[in-house]
């Protein structure tokens, strides 16, 4: 007998019934996508194929062109690179999501006094309940608490059709499809309690880690940035003790300082995304308007692959030119160098999310435990009007579970809810530009100083010790050290 030529077997013998059915699924349920999957299942089917362990081997009428046997699945895969996706795909997305993305430059709050009063209010409670089903959570979930209504509403009228119902009088009327032996077959659509009671652990250490990474990596972006705002000023303060007072030092000392203040904008821009050029690129003809940056450095940091570097690499070359001490030009590029540090630790939030196998795995078991669990809750609640419980009750554990779930994936990338601006605007750029004009005010830092005469010493108290020109250089100790004999007369006298 002669063995089966697999070259000859034809591509639609590889499609079994599985692959036949979930495609009749998405079909139903998203036909843009089925429409996908069909053009392309009719693009490979070519003159020939074979199969090779579980994949497919397009045959060509030449020299043969293997397809990849691993397909990449959907976990693998980018969420910025999937394919289009249908009408409902599209309408599910602006049900929610839209308002989640607005929503987030709301959230940007700085928090003086009186917020922290009213952060810390009693009425805390009473208004927070109050405002749940307008909270930013509720908006974004309506979507979901639908379906989940949806299915609890179903449950119960499907439920009342088999089981029976009662009126609003108490009296019990039998199901009209008694009759029927499908509905004595199977009485009740009910599941029981246990598996949901073994589930809920698992589901809901899976959704803690899950909030608790979020919430770890919103704080490690505050830190940074609160490193950022700290090093900016240091860079500045140290520009106005070390750089000397001539009108080049002090033309160099402004170019950094609004470099400075540039580099905290182009480190924003980069976490913002596209959506924030135009107002980083006025930020910088702002520059341009007041003499401090020329458009060629504009239009070069607007092309930099990476601008926050760039603008760093500027305020390094403003250093380099700077008449300084080499020790003293190494105290600034040290601020320098740990901004440069926290712009790193900076990309490596944004650019690394928690592991997309562990957030889809989670949003796969929530959905799946709370389309379950009307059917779980069910029986439970036959105290109730025909269980009609079962709907609020159901409701409210979705909206709280699916509410935590929502809170990971918010805070996860933080710096779309940080607010950047007020920190580059206010604790930045402000105090920049106070410090600098603070250092050219003659009675800024004019600090009085008493003479010998005027100073008042407590009883006791050994009297000041001081050099050839009246300035008190010592006191206690140090008087008794230079009472030795020659040795306050060789301090005096230079020898």
């Amino acid at each position: 007998r002669q063995p089966p030529s697999h070259a000859a077997e034809p591509v639609g013998s590889v499609l079994h019934l599985p692959m036949l059915a979930a495609w009749l699924l998405q079909m139903a349920l998203l036909p843009g996508r089925a429409s996908i999957s069909l053009s392309h299942s009719r693009a490979l089917r070519g003159p020939a194929a074979a199969r090779l362990g579980g994949g497919l081997v397009q045959m060509s009428e030449g020299a043969p062109q293997p397809n990849p046997i691993h397909r990449p699945s959907v976990d693998e895969m980018s969420p910025a690179k999937e394919e289009p996706v249908s009408e409902l795909g599209a309408w599910y997305k602006l049900s929610g999501s839209a308002y989640a993305e607005e929503s987030r430059q709301y959230r940007r709050t700085v928090y003086m006094h009186d917020e922290w009063v009213k952060h810390r209010s009693s009425e805390r409670f009473i208004k927070n309940l109050r405002t749940s089903f307008r909270s930013g959570v509720s908006q974004a979930l309506r979507m979901e608490l639908g379906v989940v209504l949806f299915i609890s509403v179903l449950c119960v009228l499907v439920n009342m059709c088999l089981t029976g119902y009662h009126d609003f009088s108490g009296n019990l009327h039998k199901s009209p499809f008694q009759a029927s032996p499908l509905v004595r077959l199977i009485k009740k659509i009910a599941l029981p309690v246990f598996p949901f009671t073994i589930a809920m652990p698992a589901l809901s250490l899976l959704l803690v880690f899950r909030v608790n990474t979020a919430y770890a990596r919103w704080n490690e972006a505050r830190t940074l940035w609160g490193g950022v705002v700290n090093n900016c000023r240091n860079v500045v303060r140290q520009a106005n003790v070390f750089f000397p007072e001539n009108k080049k030092s002090e033309a160099l000392k402004d170019v950094l300082a609004a470099n400075t203040a540039a580099f905290a904008k182009a480190l924003r821009n980069f976490l913002r995304g596209p959506t924030d050029d135009a107002a980083f690129r006025s930020e910088l003809q702002e520059l341009v308007s007041a003499g401090l940056m020329s458009q060629g450095q504009v239009d070069a940091c607007m092309a930099a692959q990476n601008r926050p570097v760039f603008m760093l690499n500027a305020v390094s070359t403003a250093l380099r030119k700077a008449d300084l001490h080499p020790i003293e030009r190494s105290r600034i590029d040290q601020s320098v160098t740990a901004l440069l540090e926290m712009t790193g630790a900076c990309e490596r939030i944004f650019k690394s999310p928690v592991p997309l196998v562990y957030t889809r795995h989670t949003s796969r078991f929530l959905a799946a435990f709370l389309l379950c669990l009307p059917f779980g809750i069910w029986p439970v609640m036959g105290d109730s009007w025909n269980h009609w419980a079962t709907i609020p009750a159901t409701t409210m554990i979705a909206f709280f579970l699916l509410g935590i779930e929502e809170i990971g994936i918010q805070i996860e990338e933080p710096f779309s809810i940080l607010p950047l601006e007020a920190l580059c605007n206010g604790a930045i750029a402000a105090t920049i530009d106070e410090l600098v004009s603070a250092k050219r005010d003659p009675t800024a830092y004019n600090f009085p100083l008493k003479a010998e005469s005027d100073l008042q010493l407590p009883m006791g108290a050994p009297s000041p010790v001081q050099d050839m020109s009246g300035v008190v250089v010592s006191t206690g100790r140090e008087q008794q050290m230079l009472e030795k004999p020659g040795l306050l007369s060789r301090l005096r006298g230079g020898k």
